[in-house]
Formats: structure tokens, C-alpha cells, sequence
């Protein structure tokens, strides 16, 4: 390519991952070009404002952990909340129809002891994870068997694994047939522990952000102000060993480095010349993003806490999976209900209108007629949403867990980053933020050493 570039790193993509990056490359003096498809900023984190309510329509959590996050919020002043958890967590019964308190778990006593076996096991197989490196008859063992497989396995009572099966949807938001024992154990590991990846108090529900998931998001937007583009998909990379070209619609971007910070599916609808080497170009179509539909409503107040509920419900059977309580301290009341996986895809295919309705509804049934009637609603299911693809990240299929531990590889000038290139909180806000530091450091130690 030969001629002066227009800018030194061109960064594909502005949710966290990408803005971060840019962030960081613009802080240490470089000159960086940021494209973006959406007409936003965020990514899969979205707070839509309605009437001057922030509704976090996508990723939204700060775990006790996530201190690369959590030291962005408090960079730009920006604070959290707890999760609000007082009260009981609800589990619906749908052989009586009624709303039950879960003490200690969702389920009866005598298939309770088979559910304390699993997680037994659970820990133990994120124990030997953290431990080191398992030897590759072990890793490729644990990679070929579902976690589907392994549940129906070790909980033999249909409803007690159906009710485990919905709680672990709901953290991947993919079907269980379609992640590995390697990929759970791995995941687990990376945020404590098995129980840490599904718990509120000192878990990966932790916290909230005061004004919305992405307003830290914006902040970075604001700096970077004319260096990033929106409204910009990008449809080639051309890279060999002196530059790399970005093609778009309506213009072409020269540099020394291009950071792709998309999700897998859309790295891999990119037009590459020369081509993905063979094992990426196999891993990215492996990599299937979950499904989540995910419904925030606002209410006069938080009606449900006269009963004693916390606002948490699950429903292992029903069309519809949770819901949560989002309320900021000052209000307004609010609730979140998320839905993963097949049951997610079947909401996806309704209009909005029969999917808000049909998700009020269950609502309604498990916290009385109030829940039909918020004052504001929003919804979206992200697997229509075309420059995501689905939610909340990308799982490699059982078979290609260990592969996907080289997907944050550079390929000569192109660098990648974005959540499921994180090597610790992948999934998470966390760990796309930590991937874009990640890729923005490889970066500058080429520029610095003058590549």
C-alpha cells in the first residue's frame, strides 16, 4: 500500500472495547480514526433515555470484580448503586401455578441433594481450572462434552435440572447443548467461582451505574470527538506486512494498525485481503452469538416489595425466563426481565408490540396485575439487532473451547479485541474494556519500536 497513511490506527468498532482502545492510544499522543456502524456509541451496551429515564436495554452489571470497569466509572466520576436484592427471590411452580419463595434454592428437599452434588462438582472442576494448565487429554475431554450433557448426567429429577438449566441459560444466554464443560469451567473461574458467576453480593450482579451502563461510554465519545465516526460500517481490511486499508461505504481509511473490536460473527463478515488464516476463519464461524430479549419497565413504585419479593423471579418452563429489580435509590421503580436462549428466539420473531405484551404478562402472573401496567416500557431482542447479532457475547461451540483461547492473536498490523478476547471476565463489560487496554498496549509497543 505503499503511500503516507491517513491516520496511524484505525479502531473498528465503539462499544467499550473499541473506546477504550482509542482512548488509550489518543492519551500516549497517537493519531487514531475510530469507525463505528451504529448512529451510537456502546455497543452491546445501550441506555436508552425515555422522558429522561435511562433504561439499560443491554449489558448493565458491575461485578465485585470488575475493576477495569469500575476504575473507568471512577475516572469520569460516575457512581454505582447495589443491586437491589432485599427481600425473597421468587421461583415460579407451574405444576401450582403460584409464585414460591426460594429457600435456599428454587426446589423441593429431595432433589435438592442432588443439585448440592453438582455444584460440588462445579467447584471442583473451576478449582483445577485456576490451578494451571490441564493437560490436553483433559482439556480436550472436558471440551467435547455439553454442559447439557453433564447436567442430565449428574441431576436426574426433571424439574430440578430444568430449573438449573434455566439459571445457566440465562448467564450464557445460549442453549446448554451448545456450550462445552471446558468453556463453563473456564468462564466460572475467571469470576470466582461457580455460584460468583450467578450471585448479586459479591458476584457478577453486583452493582449498577447511576444514569445508565453506558454513560462512561459517552464520556470517551465526547473526548474523542471528531476522531470518531458513526453511521460507518466497515466492509474490507486490507492489510500486508507495511499498512492496512479500511474500506467503508463512502470512504477509505490508510494506517499503520487497525484494532478490530467487533463480535466474532462480524469479524468474520468483514472482507479480508489476504484472507483469515484458516484456524480463525474456522473459530470466528464456530463462535454462534447467545440470544437474550431484554425488557426494562418502569413503575410508580416498587409494588412487588409489599410482598416481601425482591423483585428476582425465575421461570424455568414458561415463555419467559426472569426478572430482576433495577431501582436506582432515588428511583424510579423499575424492573428488568431477561430472556435467553430458544426462548429469546421465539420473542424475537413477534412484533414489539406481542412481545412487550406477552413478557408483561408473565410478569403480571408472578407479581400481581401492577406489573401489566408501567408508565414507560422498552424492549429489544438482539439478535435483530444487525451490528450485534445477539447477546450478550459469543460462546465457541463445544469442540472449539481451546481453540478460542488464541482469538485475541494479532494477525501482523490488524490487532483484535472485544469481550470474547478477554482473557479474564469474557462476557462482560469488564472484559471488553480490559481487551481494548489489551490490544491499545500491543499496539503502541509496535508503533514504539517503529513498526
Amino acid at each position: 500500500m505503499g503511500s503516507v497513511p491517513d491516520t496511524e490506527v484505525v479502531v473498528v468498532g465503539a462499544g467499550y472495547a473499541g473506546l477504550t482502545a482509542a482512548l488509550h492510544l489518543v492519551e500516549t499522543g497517537r493519531d487514531v480514526t475510530v469507525l463505528e456502524a451504529r448512529d451510537r456509541v456502546g455497543g452491546r451496551v445501550w441506555t436508552h433515555h425515555v422522558d429522561g429515564v435511562p433504561l439499560d436495554l443491554g449489558g448493565m452489571w458491575v461485578g465485585a470484580r470488575h475493576s477495569h470497569f469500575q476504575a473507568l466509572l471512577e475516572r469520569f466520576g460516575l457512581e454505582t448503586f447495589p443491586t437491589p436484592a432485599e427481600g425473597d427471590v421468587g421461583w415460579w411452580d407451574e405444576r401450582s401455578a403460584r409464585l414460591r419463595r426460594a429457600r435456599p434454592m428454587p426446589m423441593s428437599m429431595t432433589e435438592l441433594p442432588s443439585v448440592i452434588a453438582l455444584l460440588a462438582r462445579a467447584s471442583f472442576l473451576v478449582r483445577q481450572t485456576k490451578a494451571g494448565p490441564l493437560s490436553a487429554r483433559r482439556t480436550a475431554r472436558l471440551d467435547s462434552i455439553t454442559v447439557a450433557d453433564w447436567l442430565h448426567r449428574w441431576v436426574p429429577q426433571r424439574r430440578a435440572r430444568a430449573t438449573v438449566d434455566a439459571a445457566l441459560v440465562m448467564s450464557y444466554s445460549h442453549e446448554l447443548a451448545e456450550v462445552s464443560l471446558l468453556d463453563m469451567a473456564r468462564a466460572a473461574s475467571g469470576e470466582g467461582g461457580f455460584l460468583a458467576a450467578l450471585g448479586t453480593d459479591g458476584g457478577t450482579q453486583q452493582d449498577l451505574v447511576i444514569g445508565g451502563a453506558d454513560s462512561a461510554a459517552r464520556r470517551i465519545a465526547g473526548l474523542l470527538g471528531s476522531r470518531l465516526r458513526l453511521a460507518t460500517p466497515v466492509r474490507e481490511i486490507h492489510h500486508d506486512p507495511e499498512s492496512v486499508c479500511v474500506v467503508t461505504d463512502h470512504s477509505t481509511v490508510t494506517a499503520r494498525h487497525v484494532i478490530v473490536a467487533l463480535p466474532p460473527g462480524l469479524t468474520a463478515a468483514i472482507t479480508w485481503a489476504p484472507g483469515l488464516p484458516p484456524w480463525r476463519a474456522g473459530l470466528l464461524s464456530r463462535m454462534p452469538m447467545g440470544s437474550v430479549t431484554k425488557l426494562v419497565a418502569v413503575y410508580e413504585r416498587p409494588f412487588w416489595r409489599d410482598g416481601g419479593w425482591s423483585g428476582e423471579v425465575f421461570d424455568a418452563t414458561g415463555a419467559v425466563s426472569s426478572t430482576f429489580d433495577i431501582s436506582p435509590p432515588s428511583g424510579p421503580a423499575m424492573l428488568a426481565s431477561l430472556t435467553c436462549g430458544s426462548k429469546s428466539i421465539e420473542l424475537a420473531g413477534l412484533s414489539p408490540h406481542a412481545r412487550q405484551d406477552r413478557i408483561l404478562a408473565a410478569m403480571a402472573s408472578w407479581l400481581g396485575p401492577q406489573a401489566r401496567h408501567p408508565q414507560t416500557v422498552a424492549d429489544v431482542s438482539w439478535e435483530n439487532e444487525i451490528f450485534s447479532g445477539g447477546g450478550y457475547s459469543a460462546t465457541p461451540i463445544p469442540g472449539s473451547a481451546h481453540i478460542a483461547a488464541r482469538i485475541a492473536e494479532p494477525l501482523g498490523r490488524v490487532h483484535f479485541a472485544g469481550t470474547e478476547t478477554a482473557s479474564r471476565h469474557a462476557g462482560y463489560i469488564d472484559g471488553a474494556i480490559s481487551s481494548g487496554e489489551r490490544a491499545a498496549r500491543d499496539v503502541l509497543a509496535q508503533l514504539t519500536a517503529g513498526g
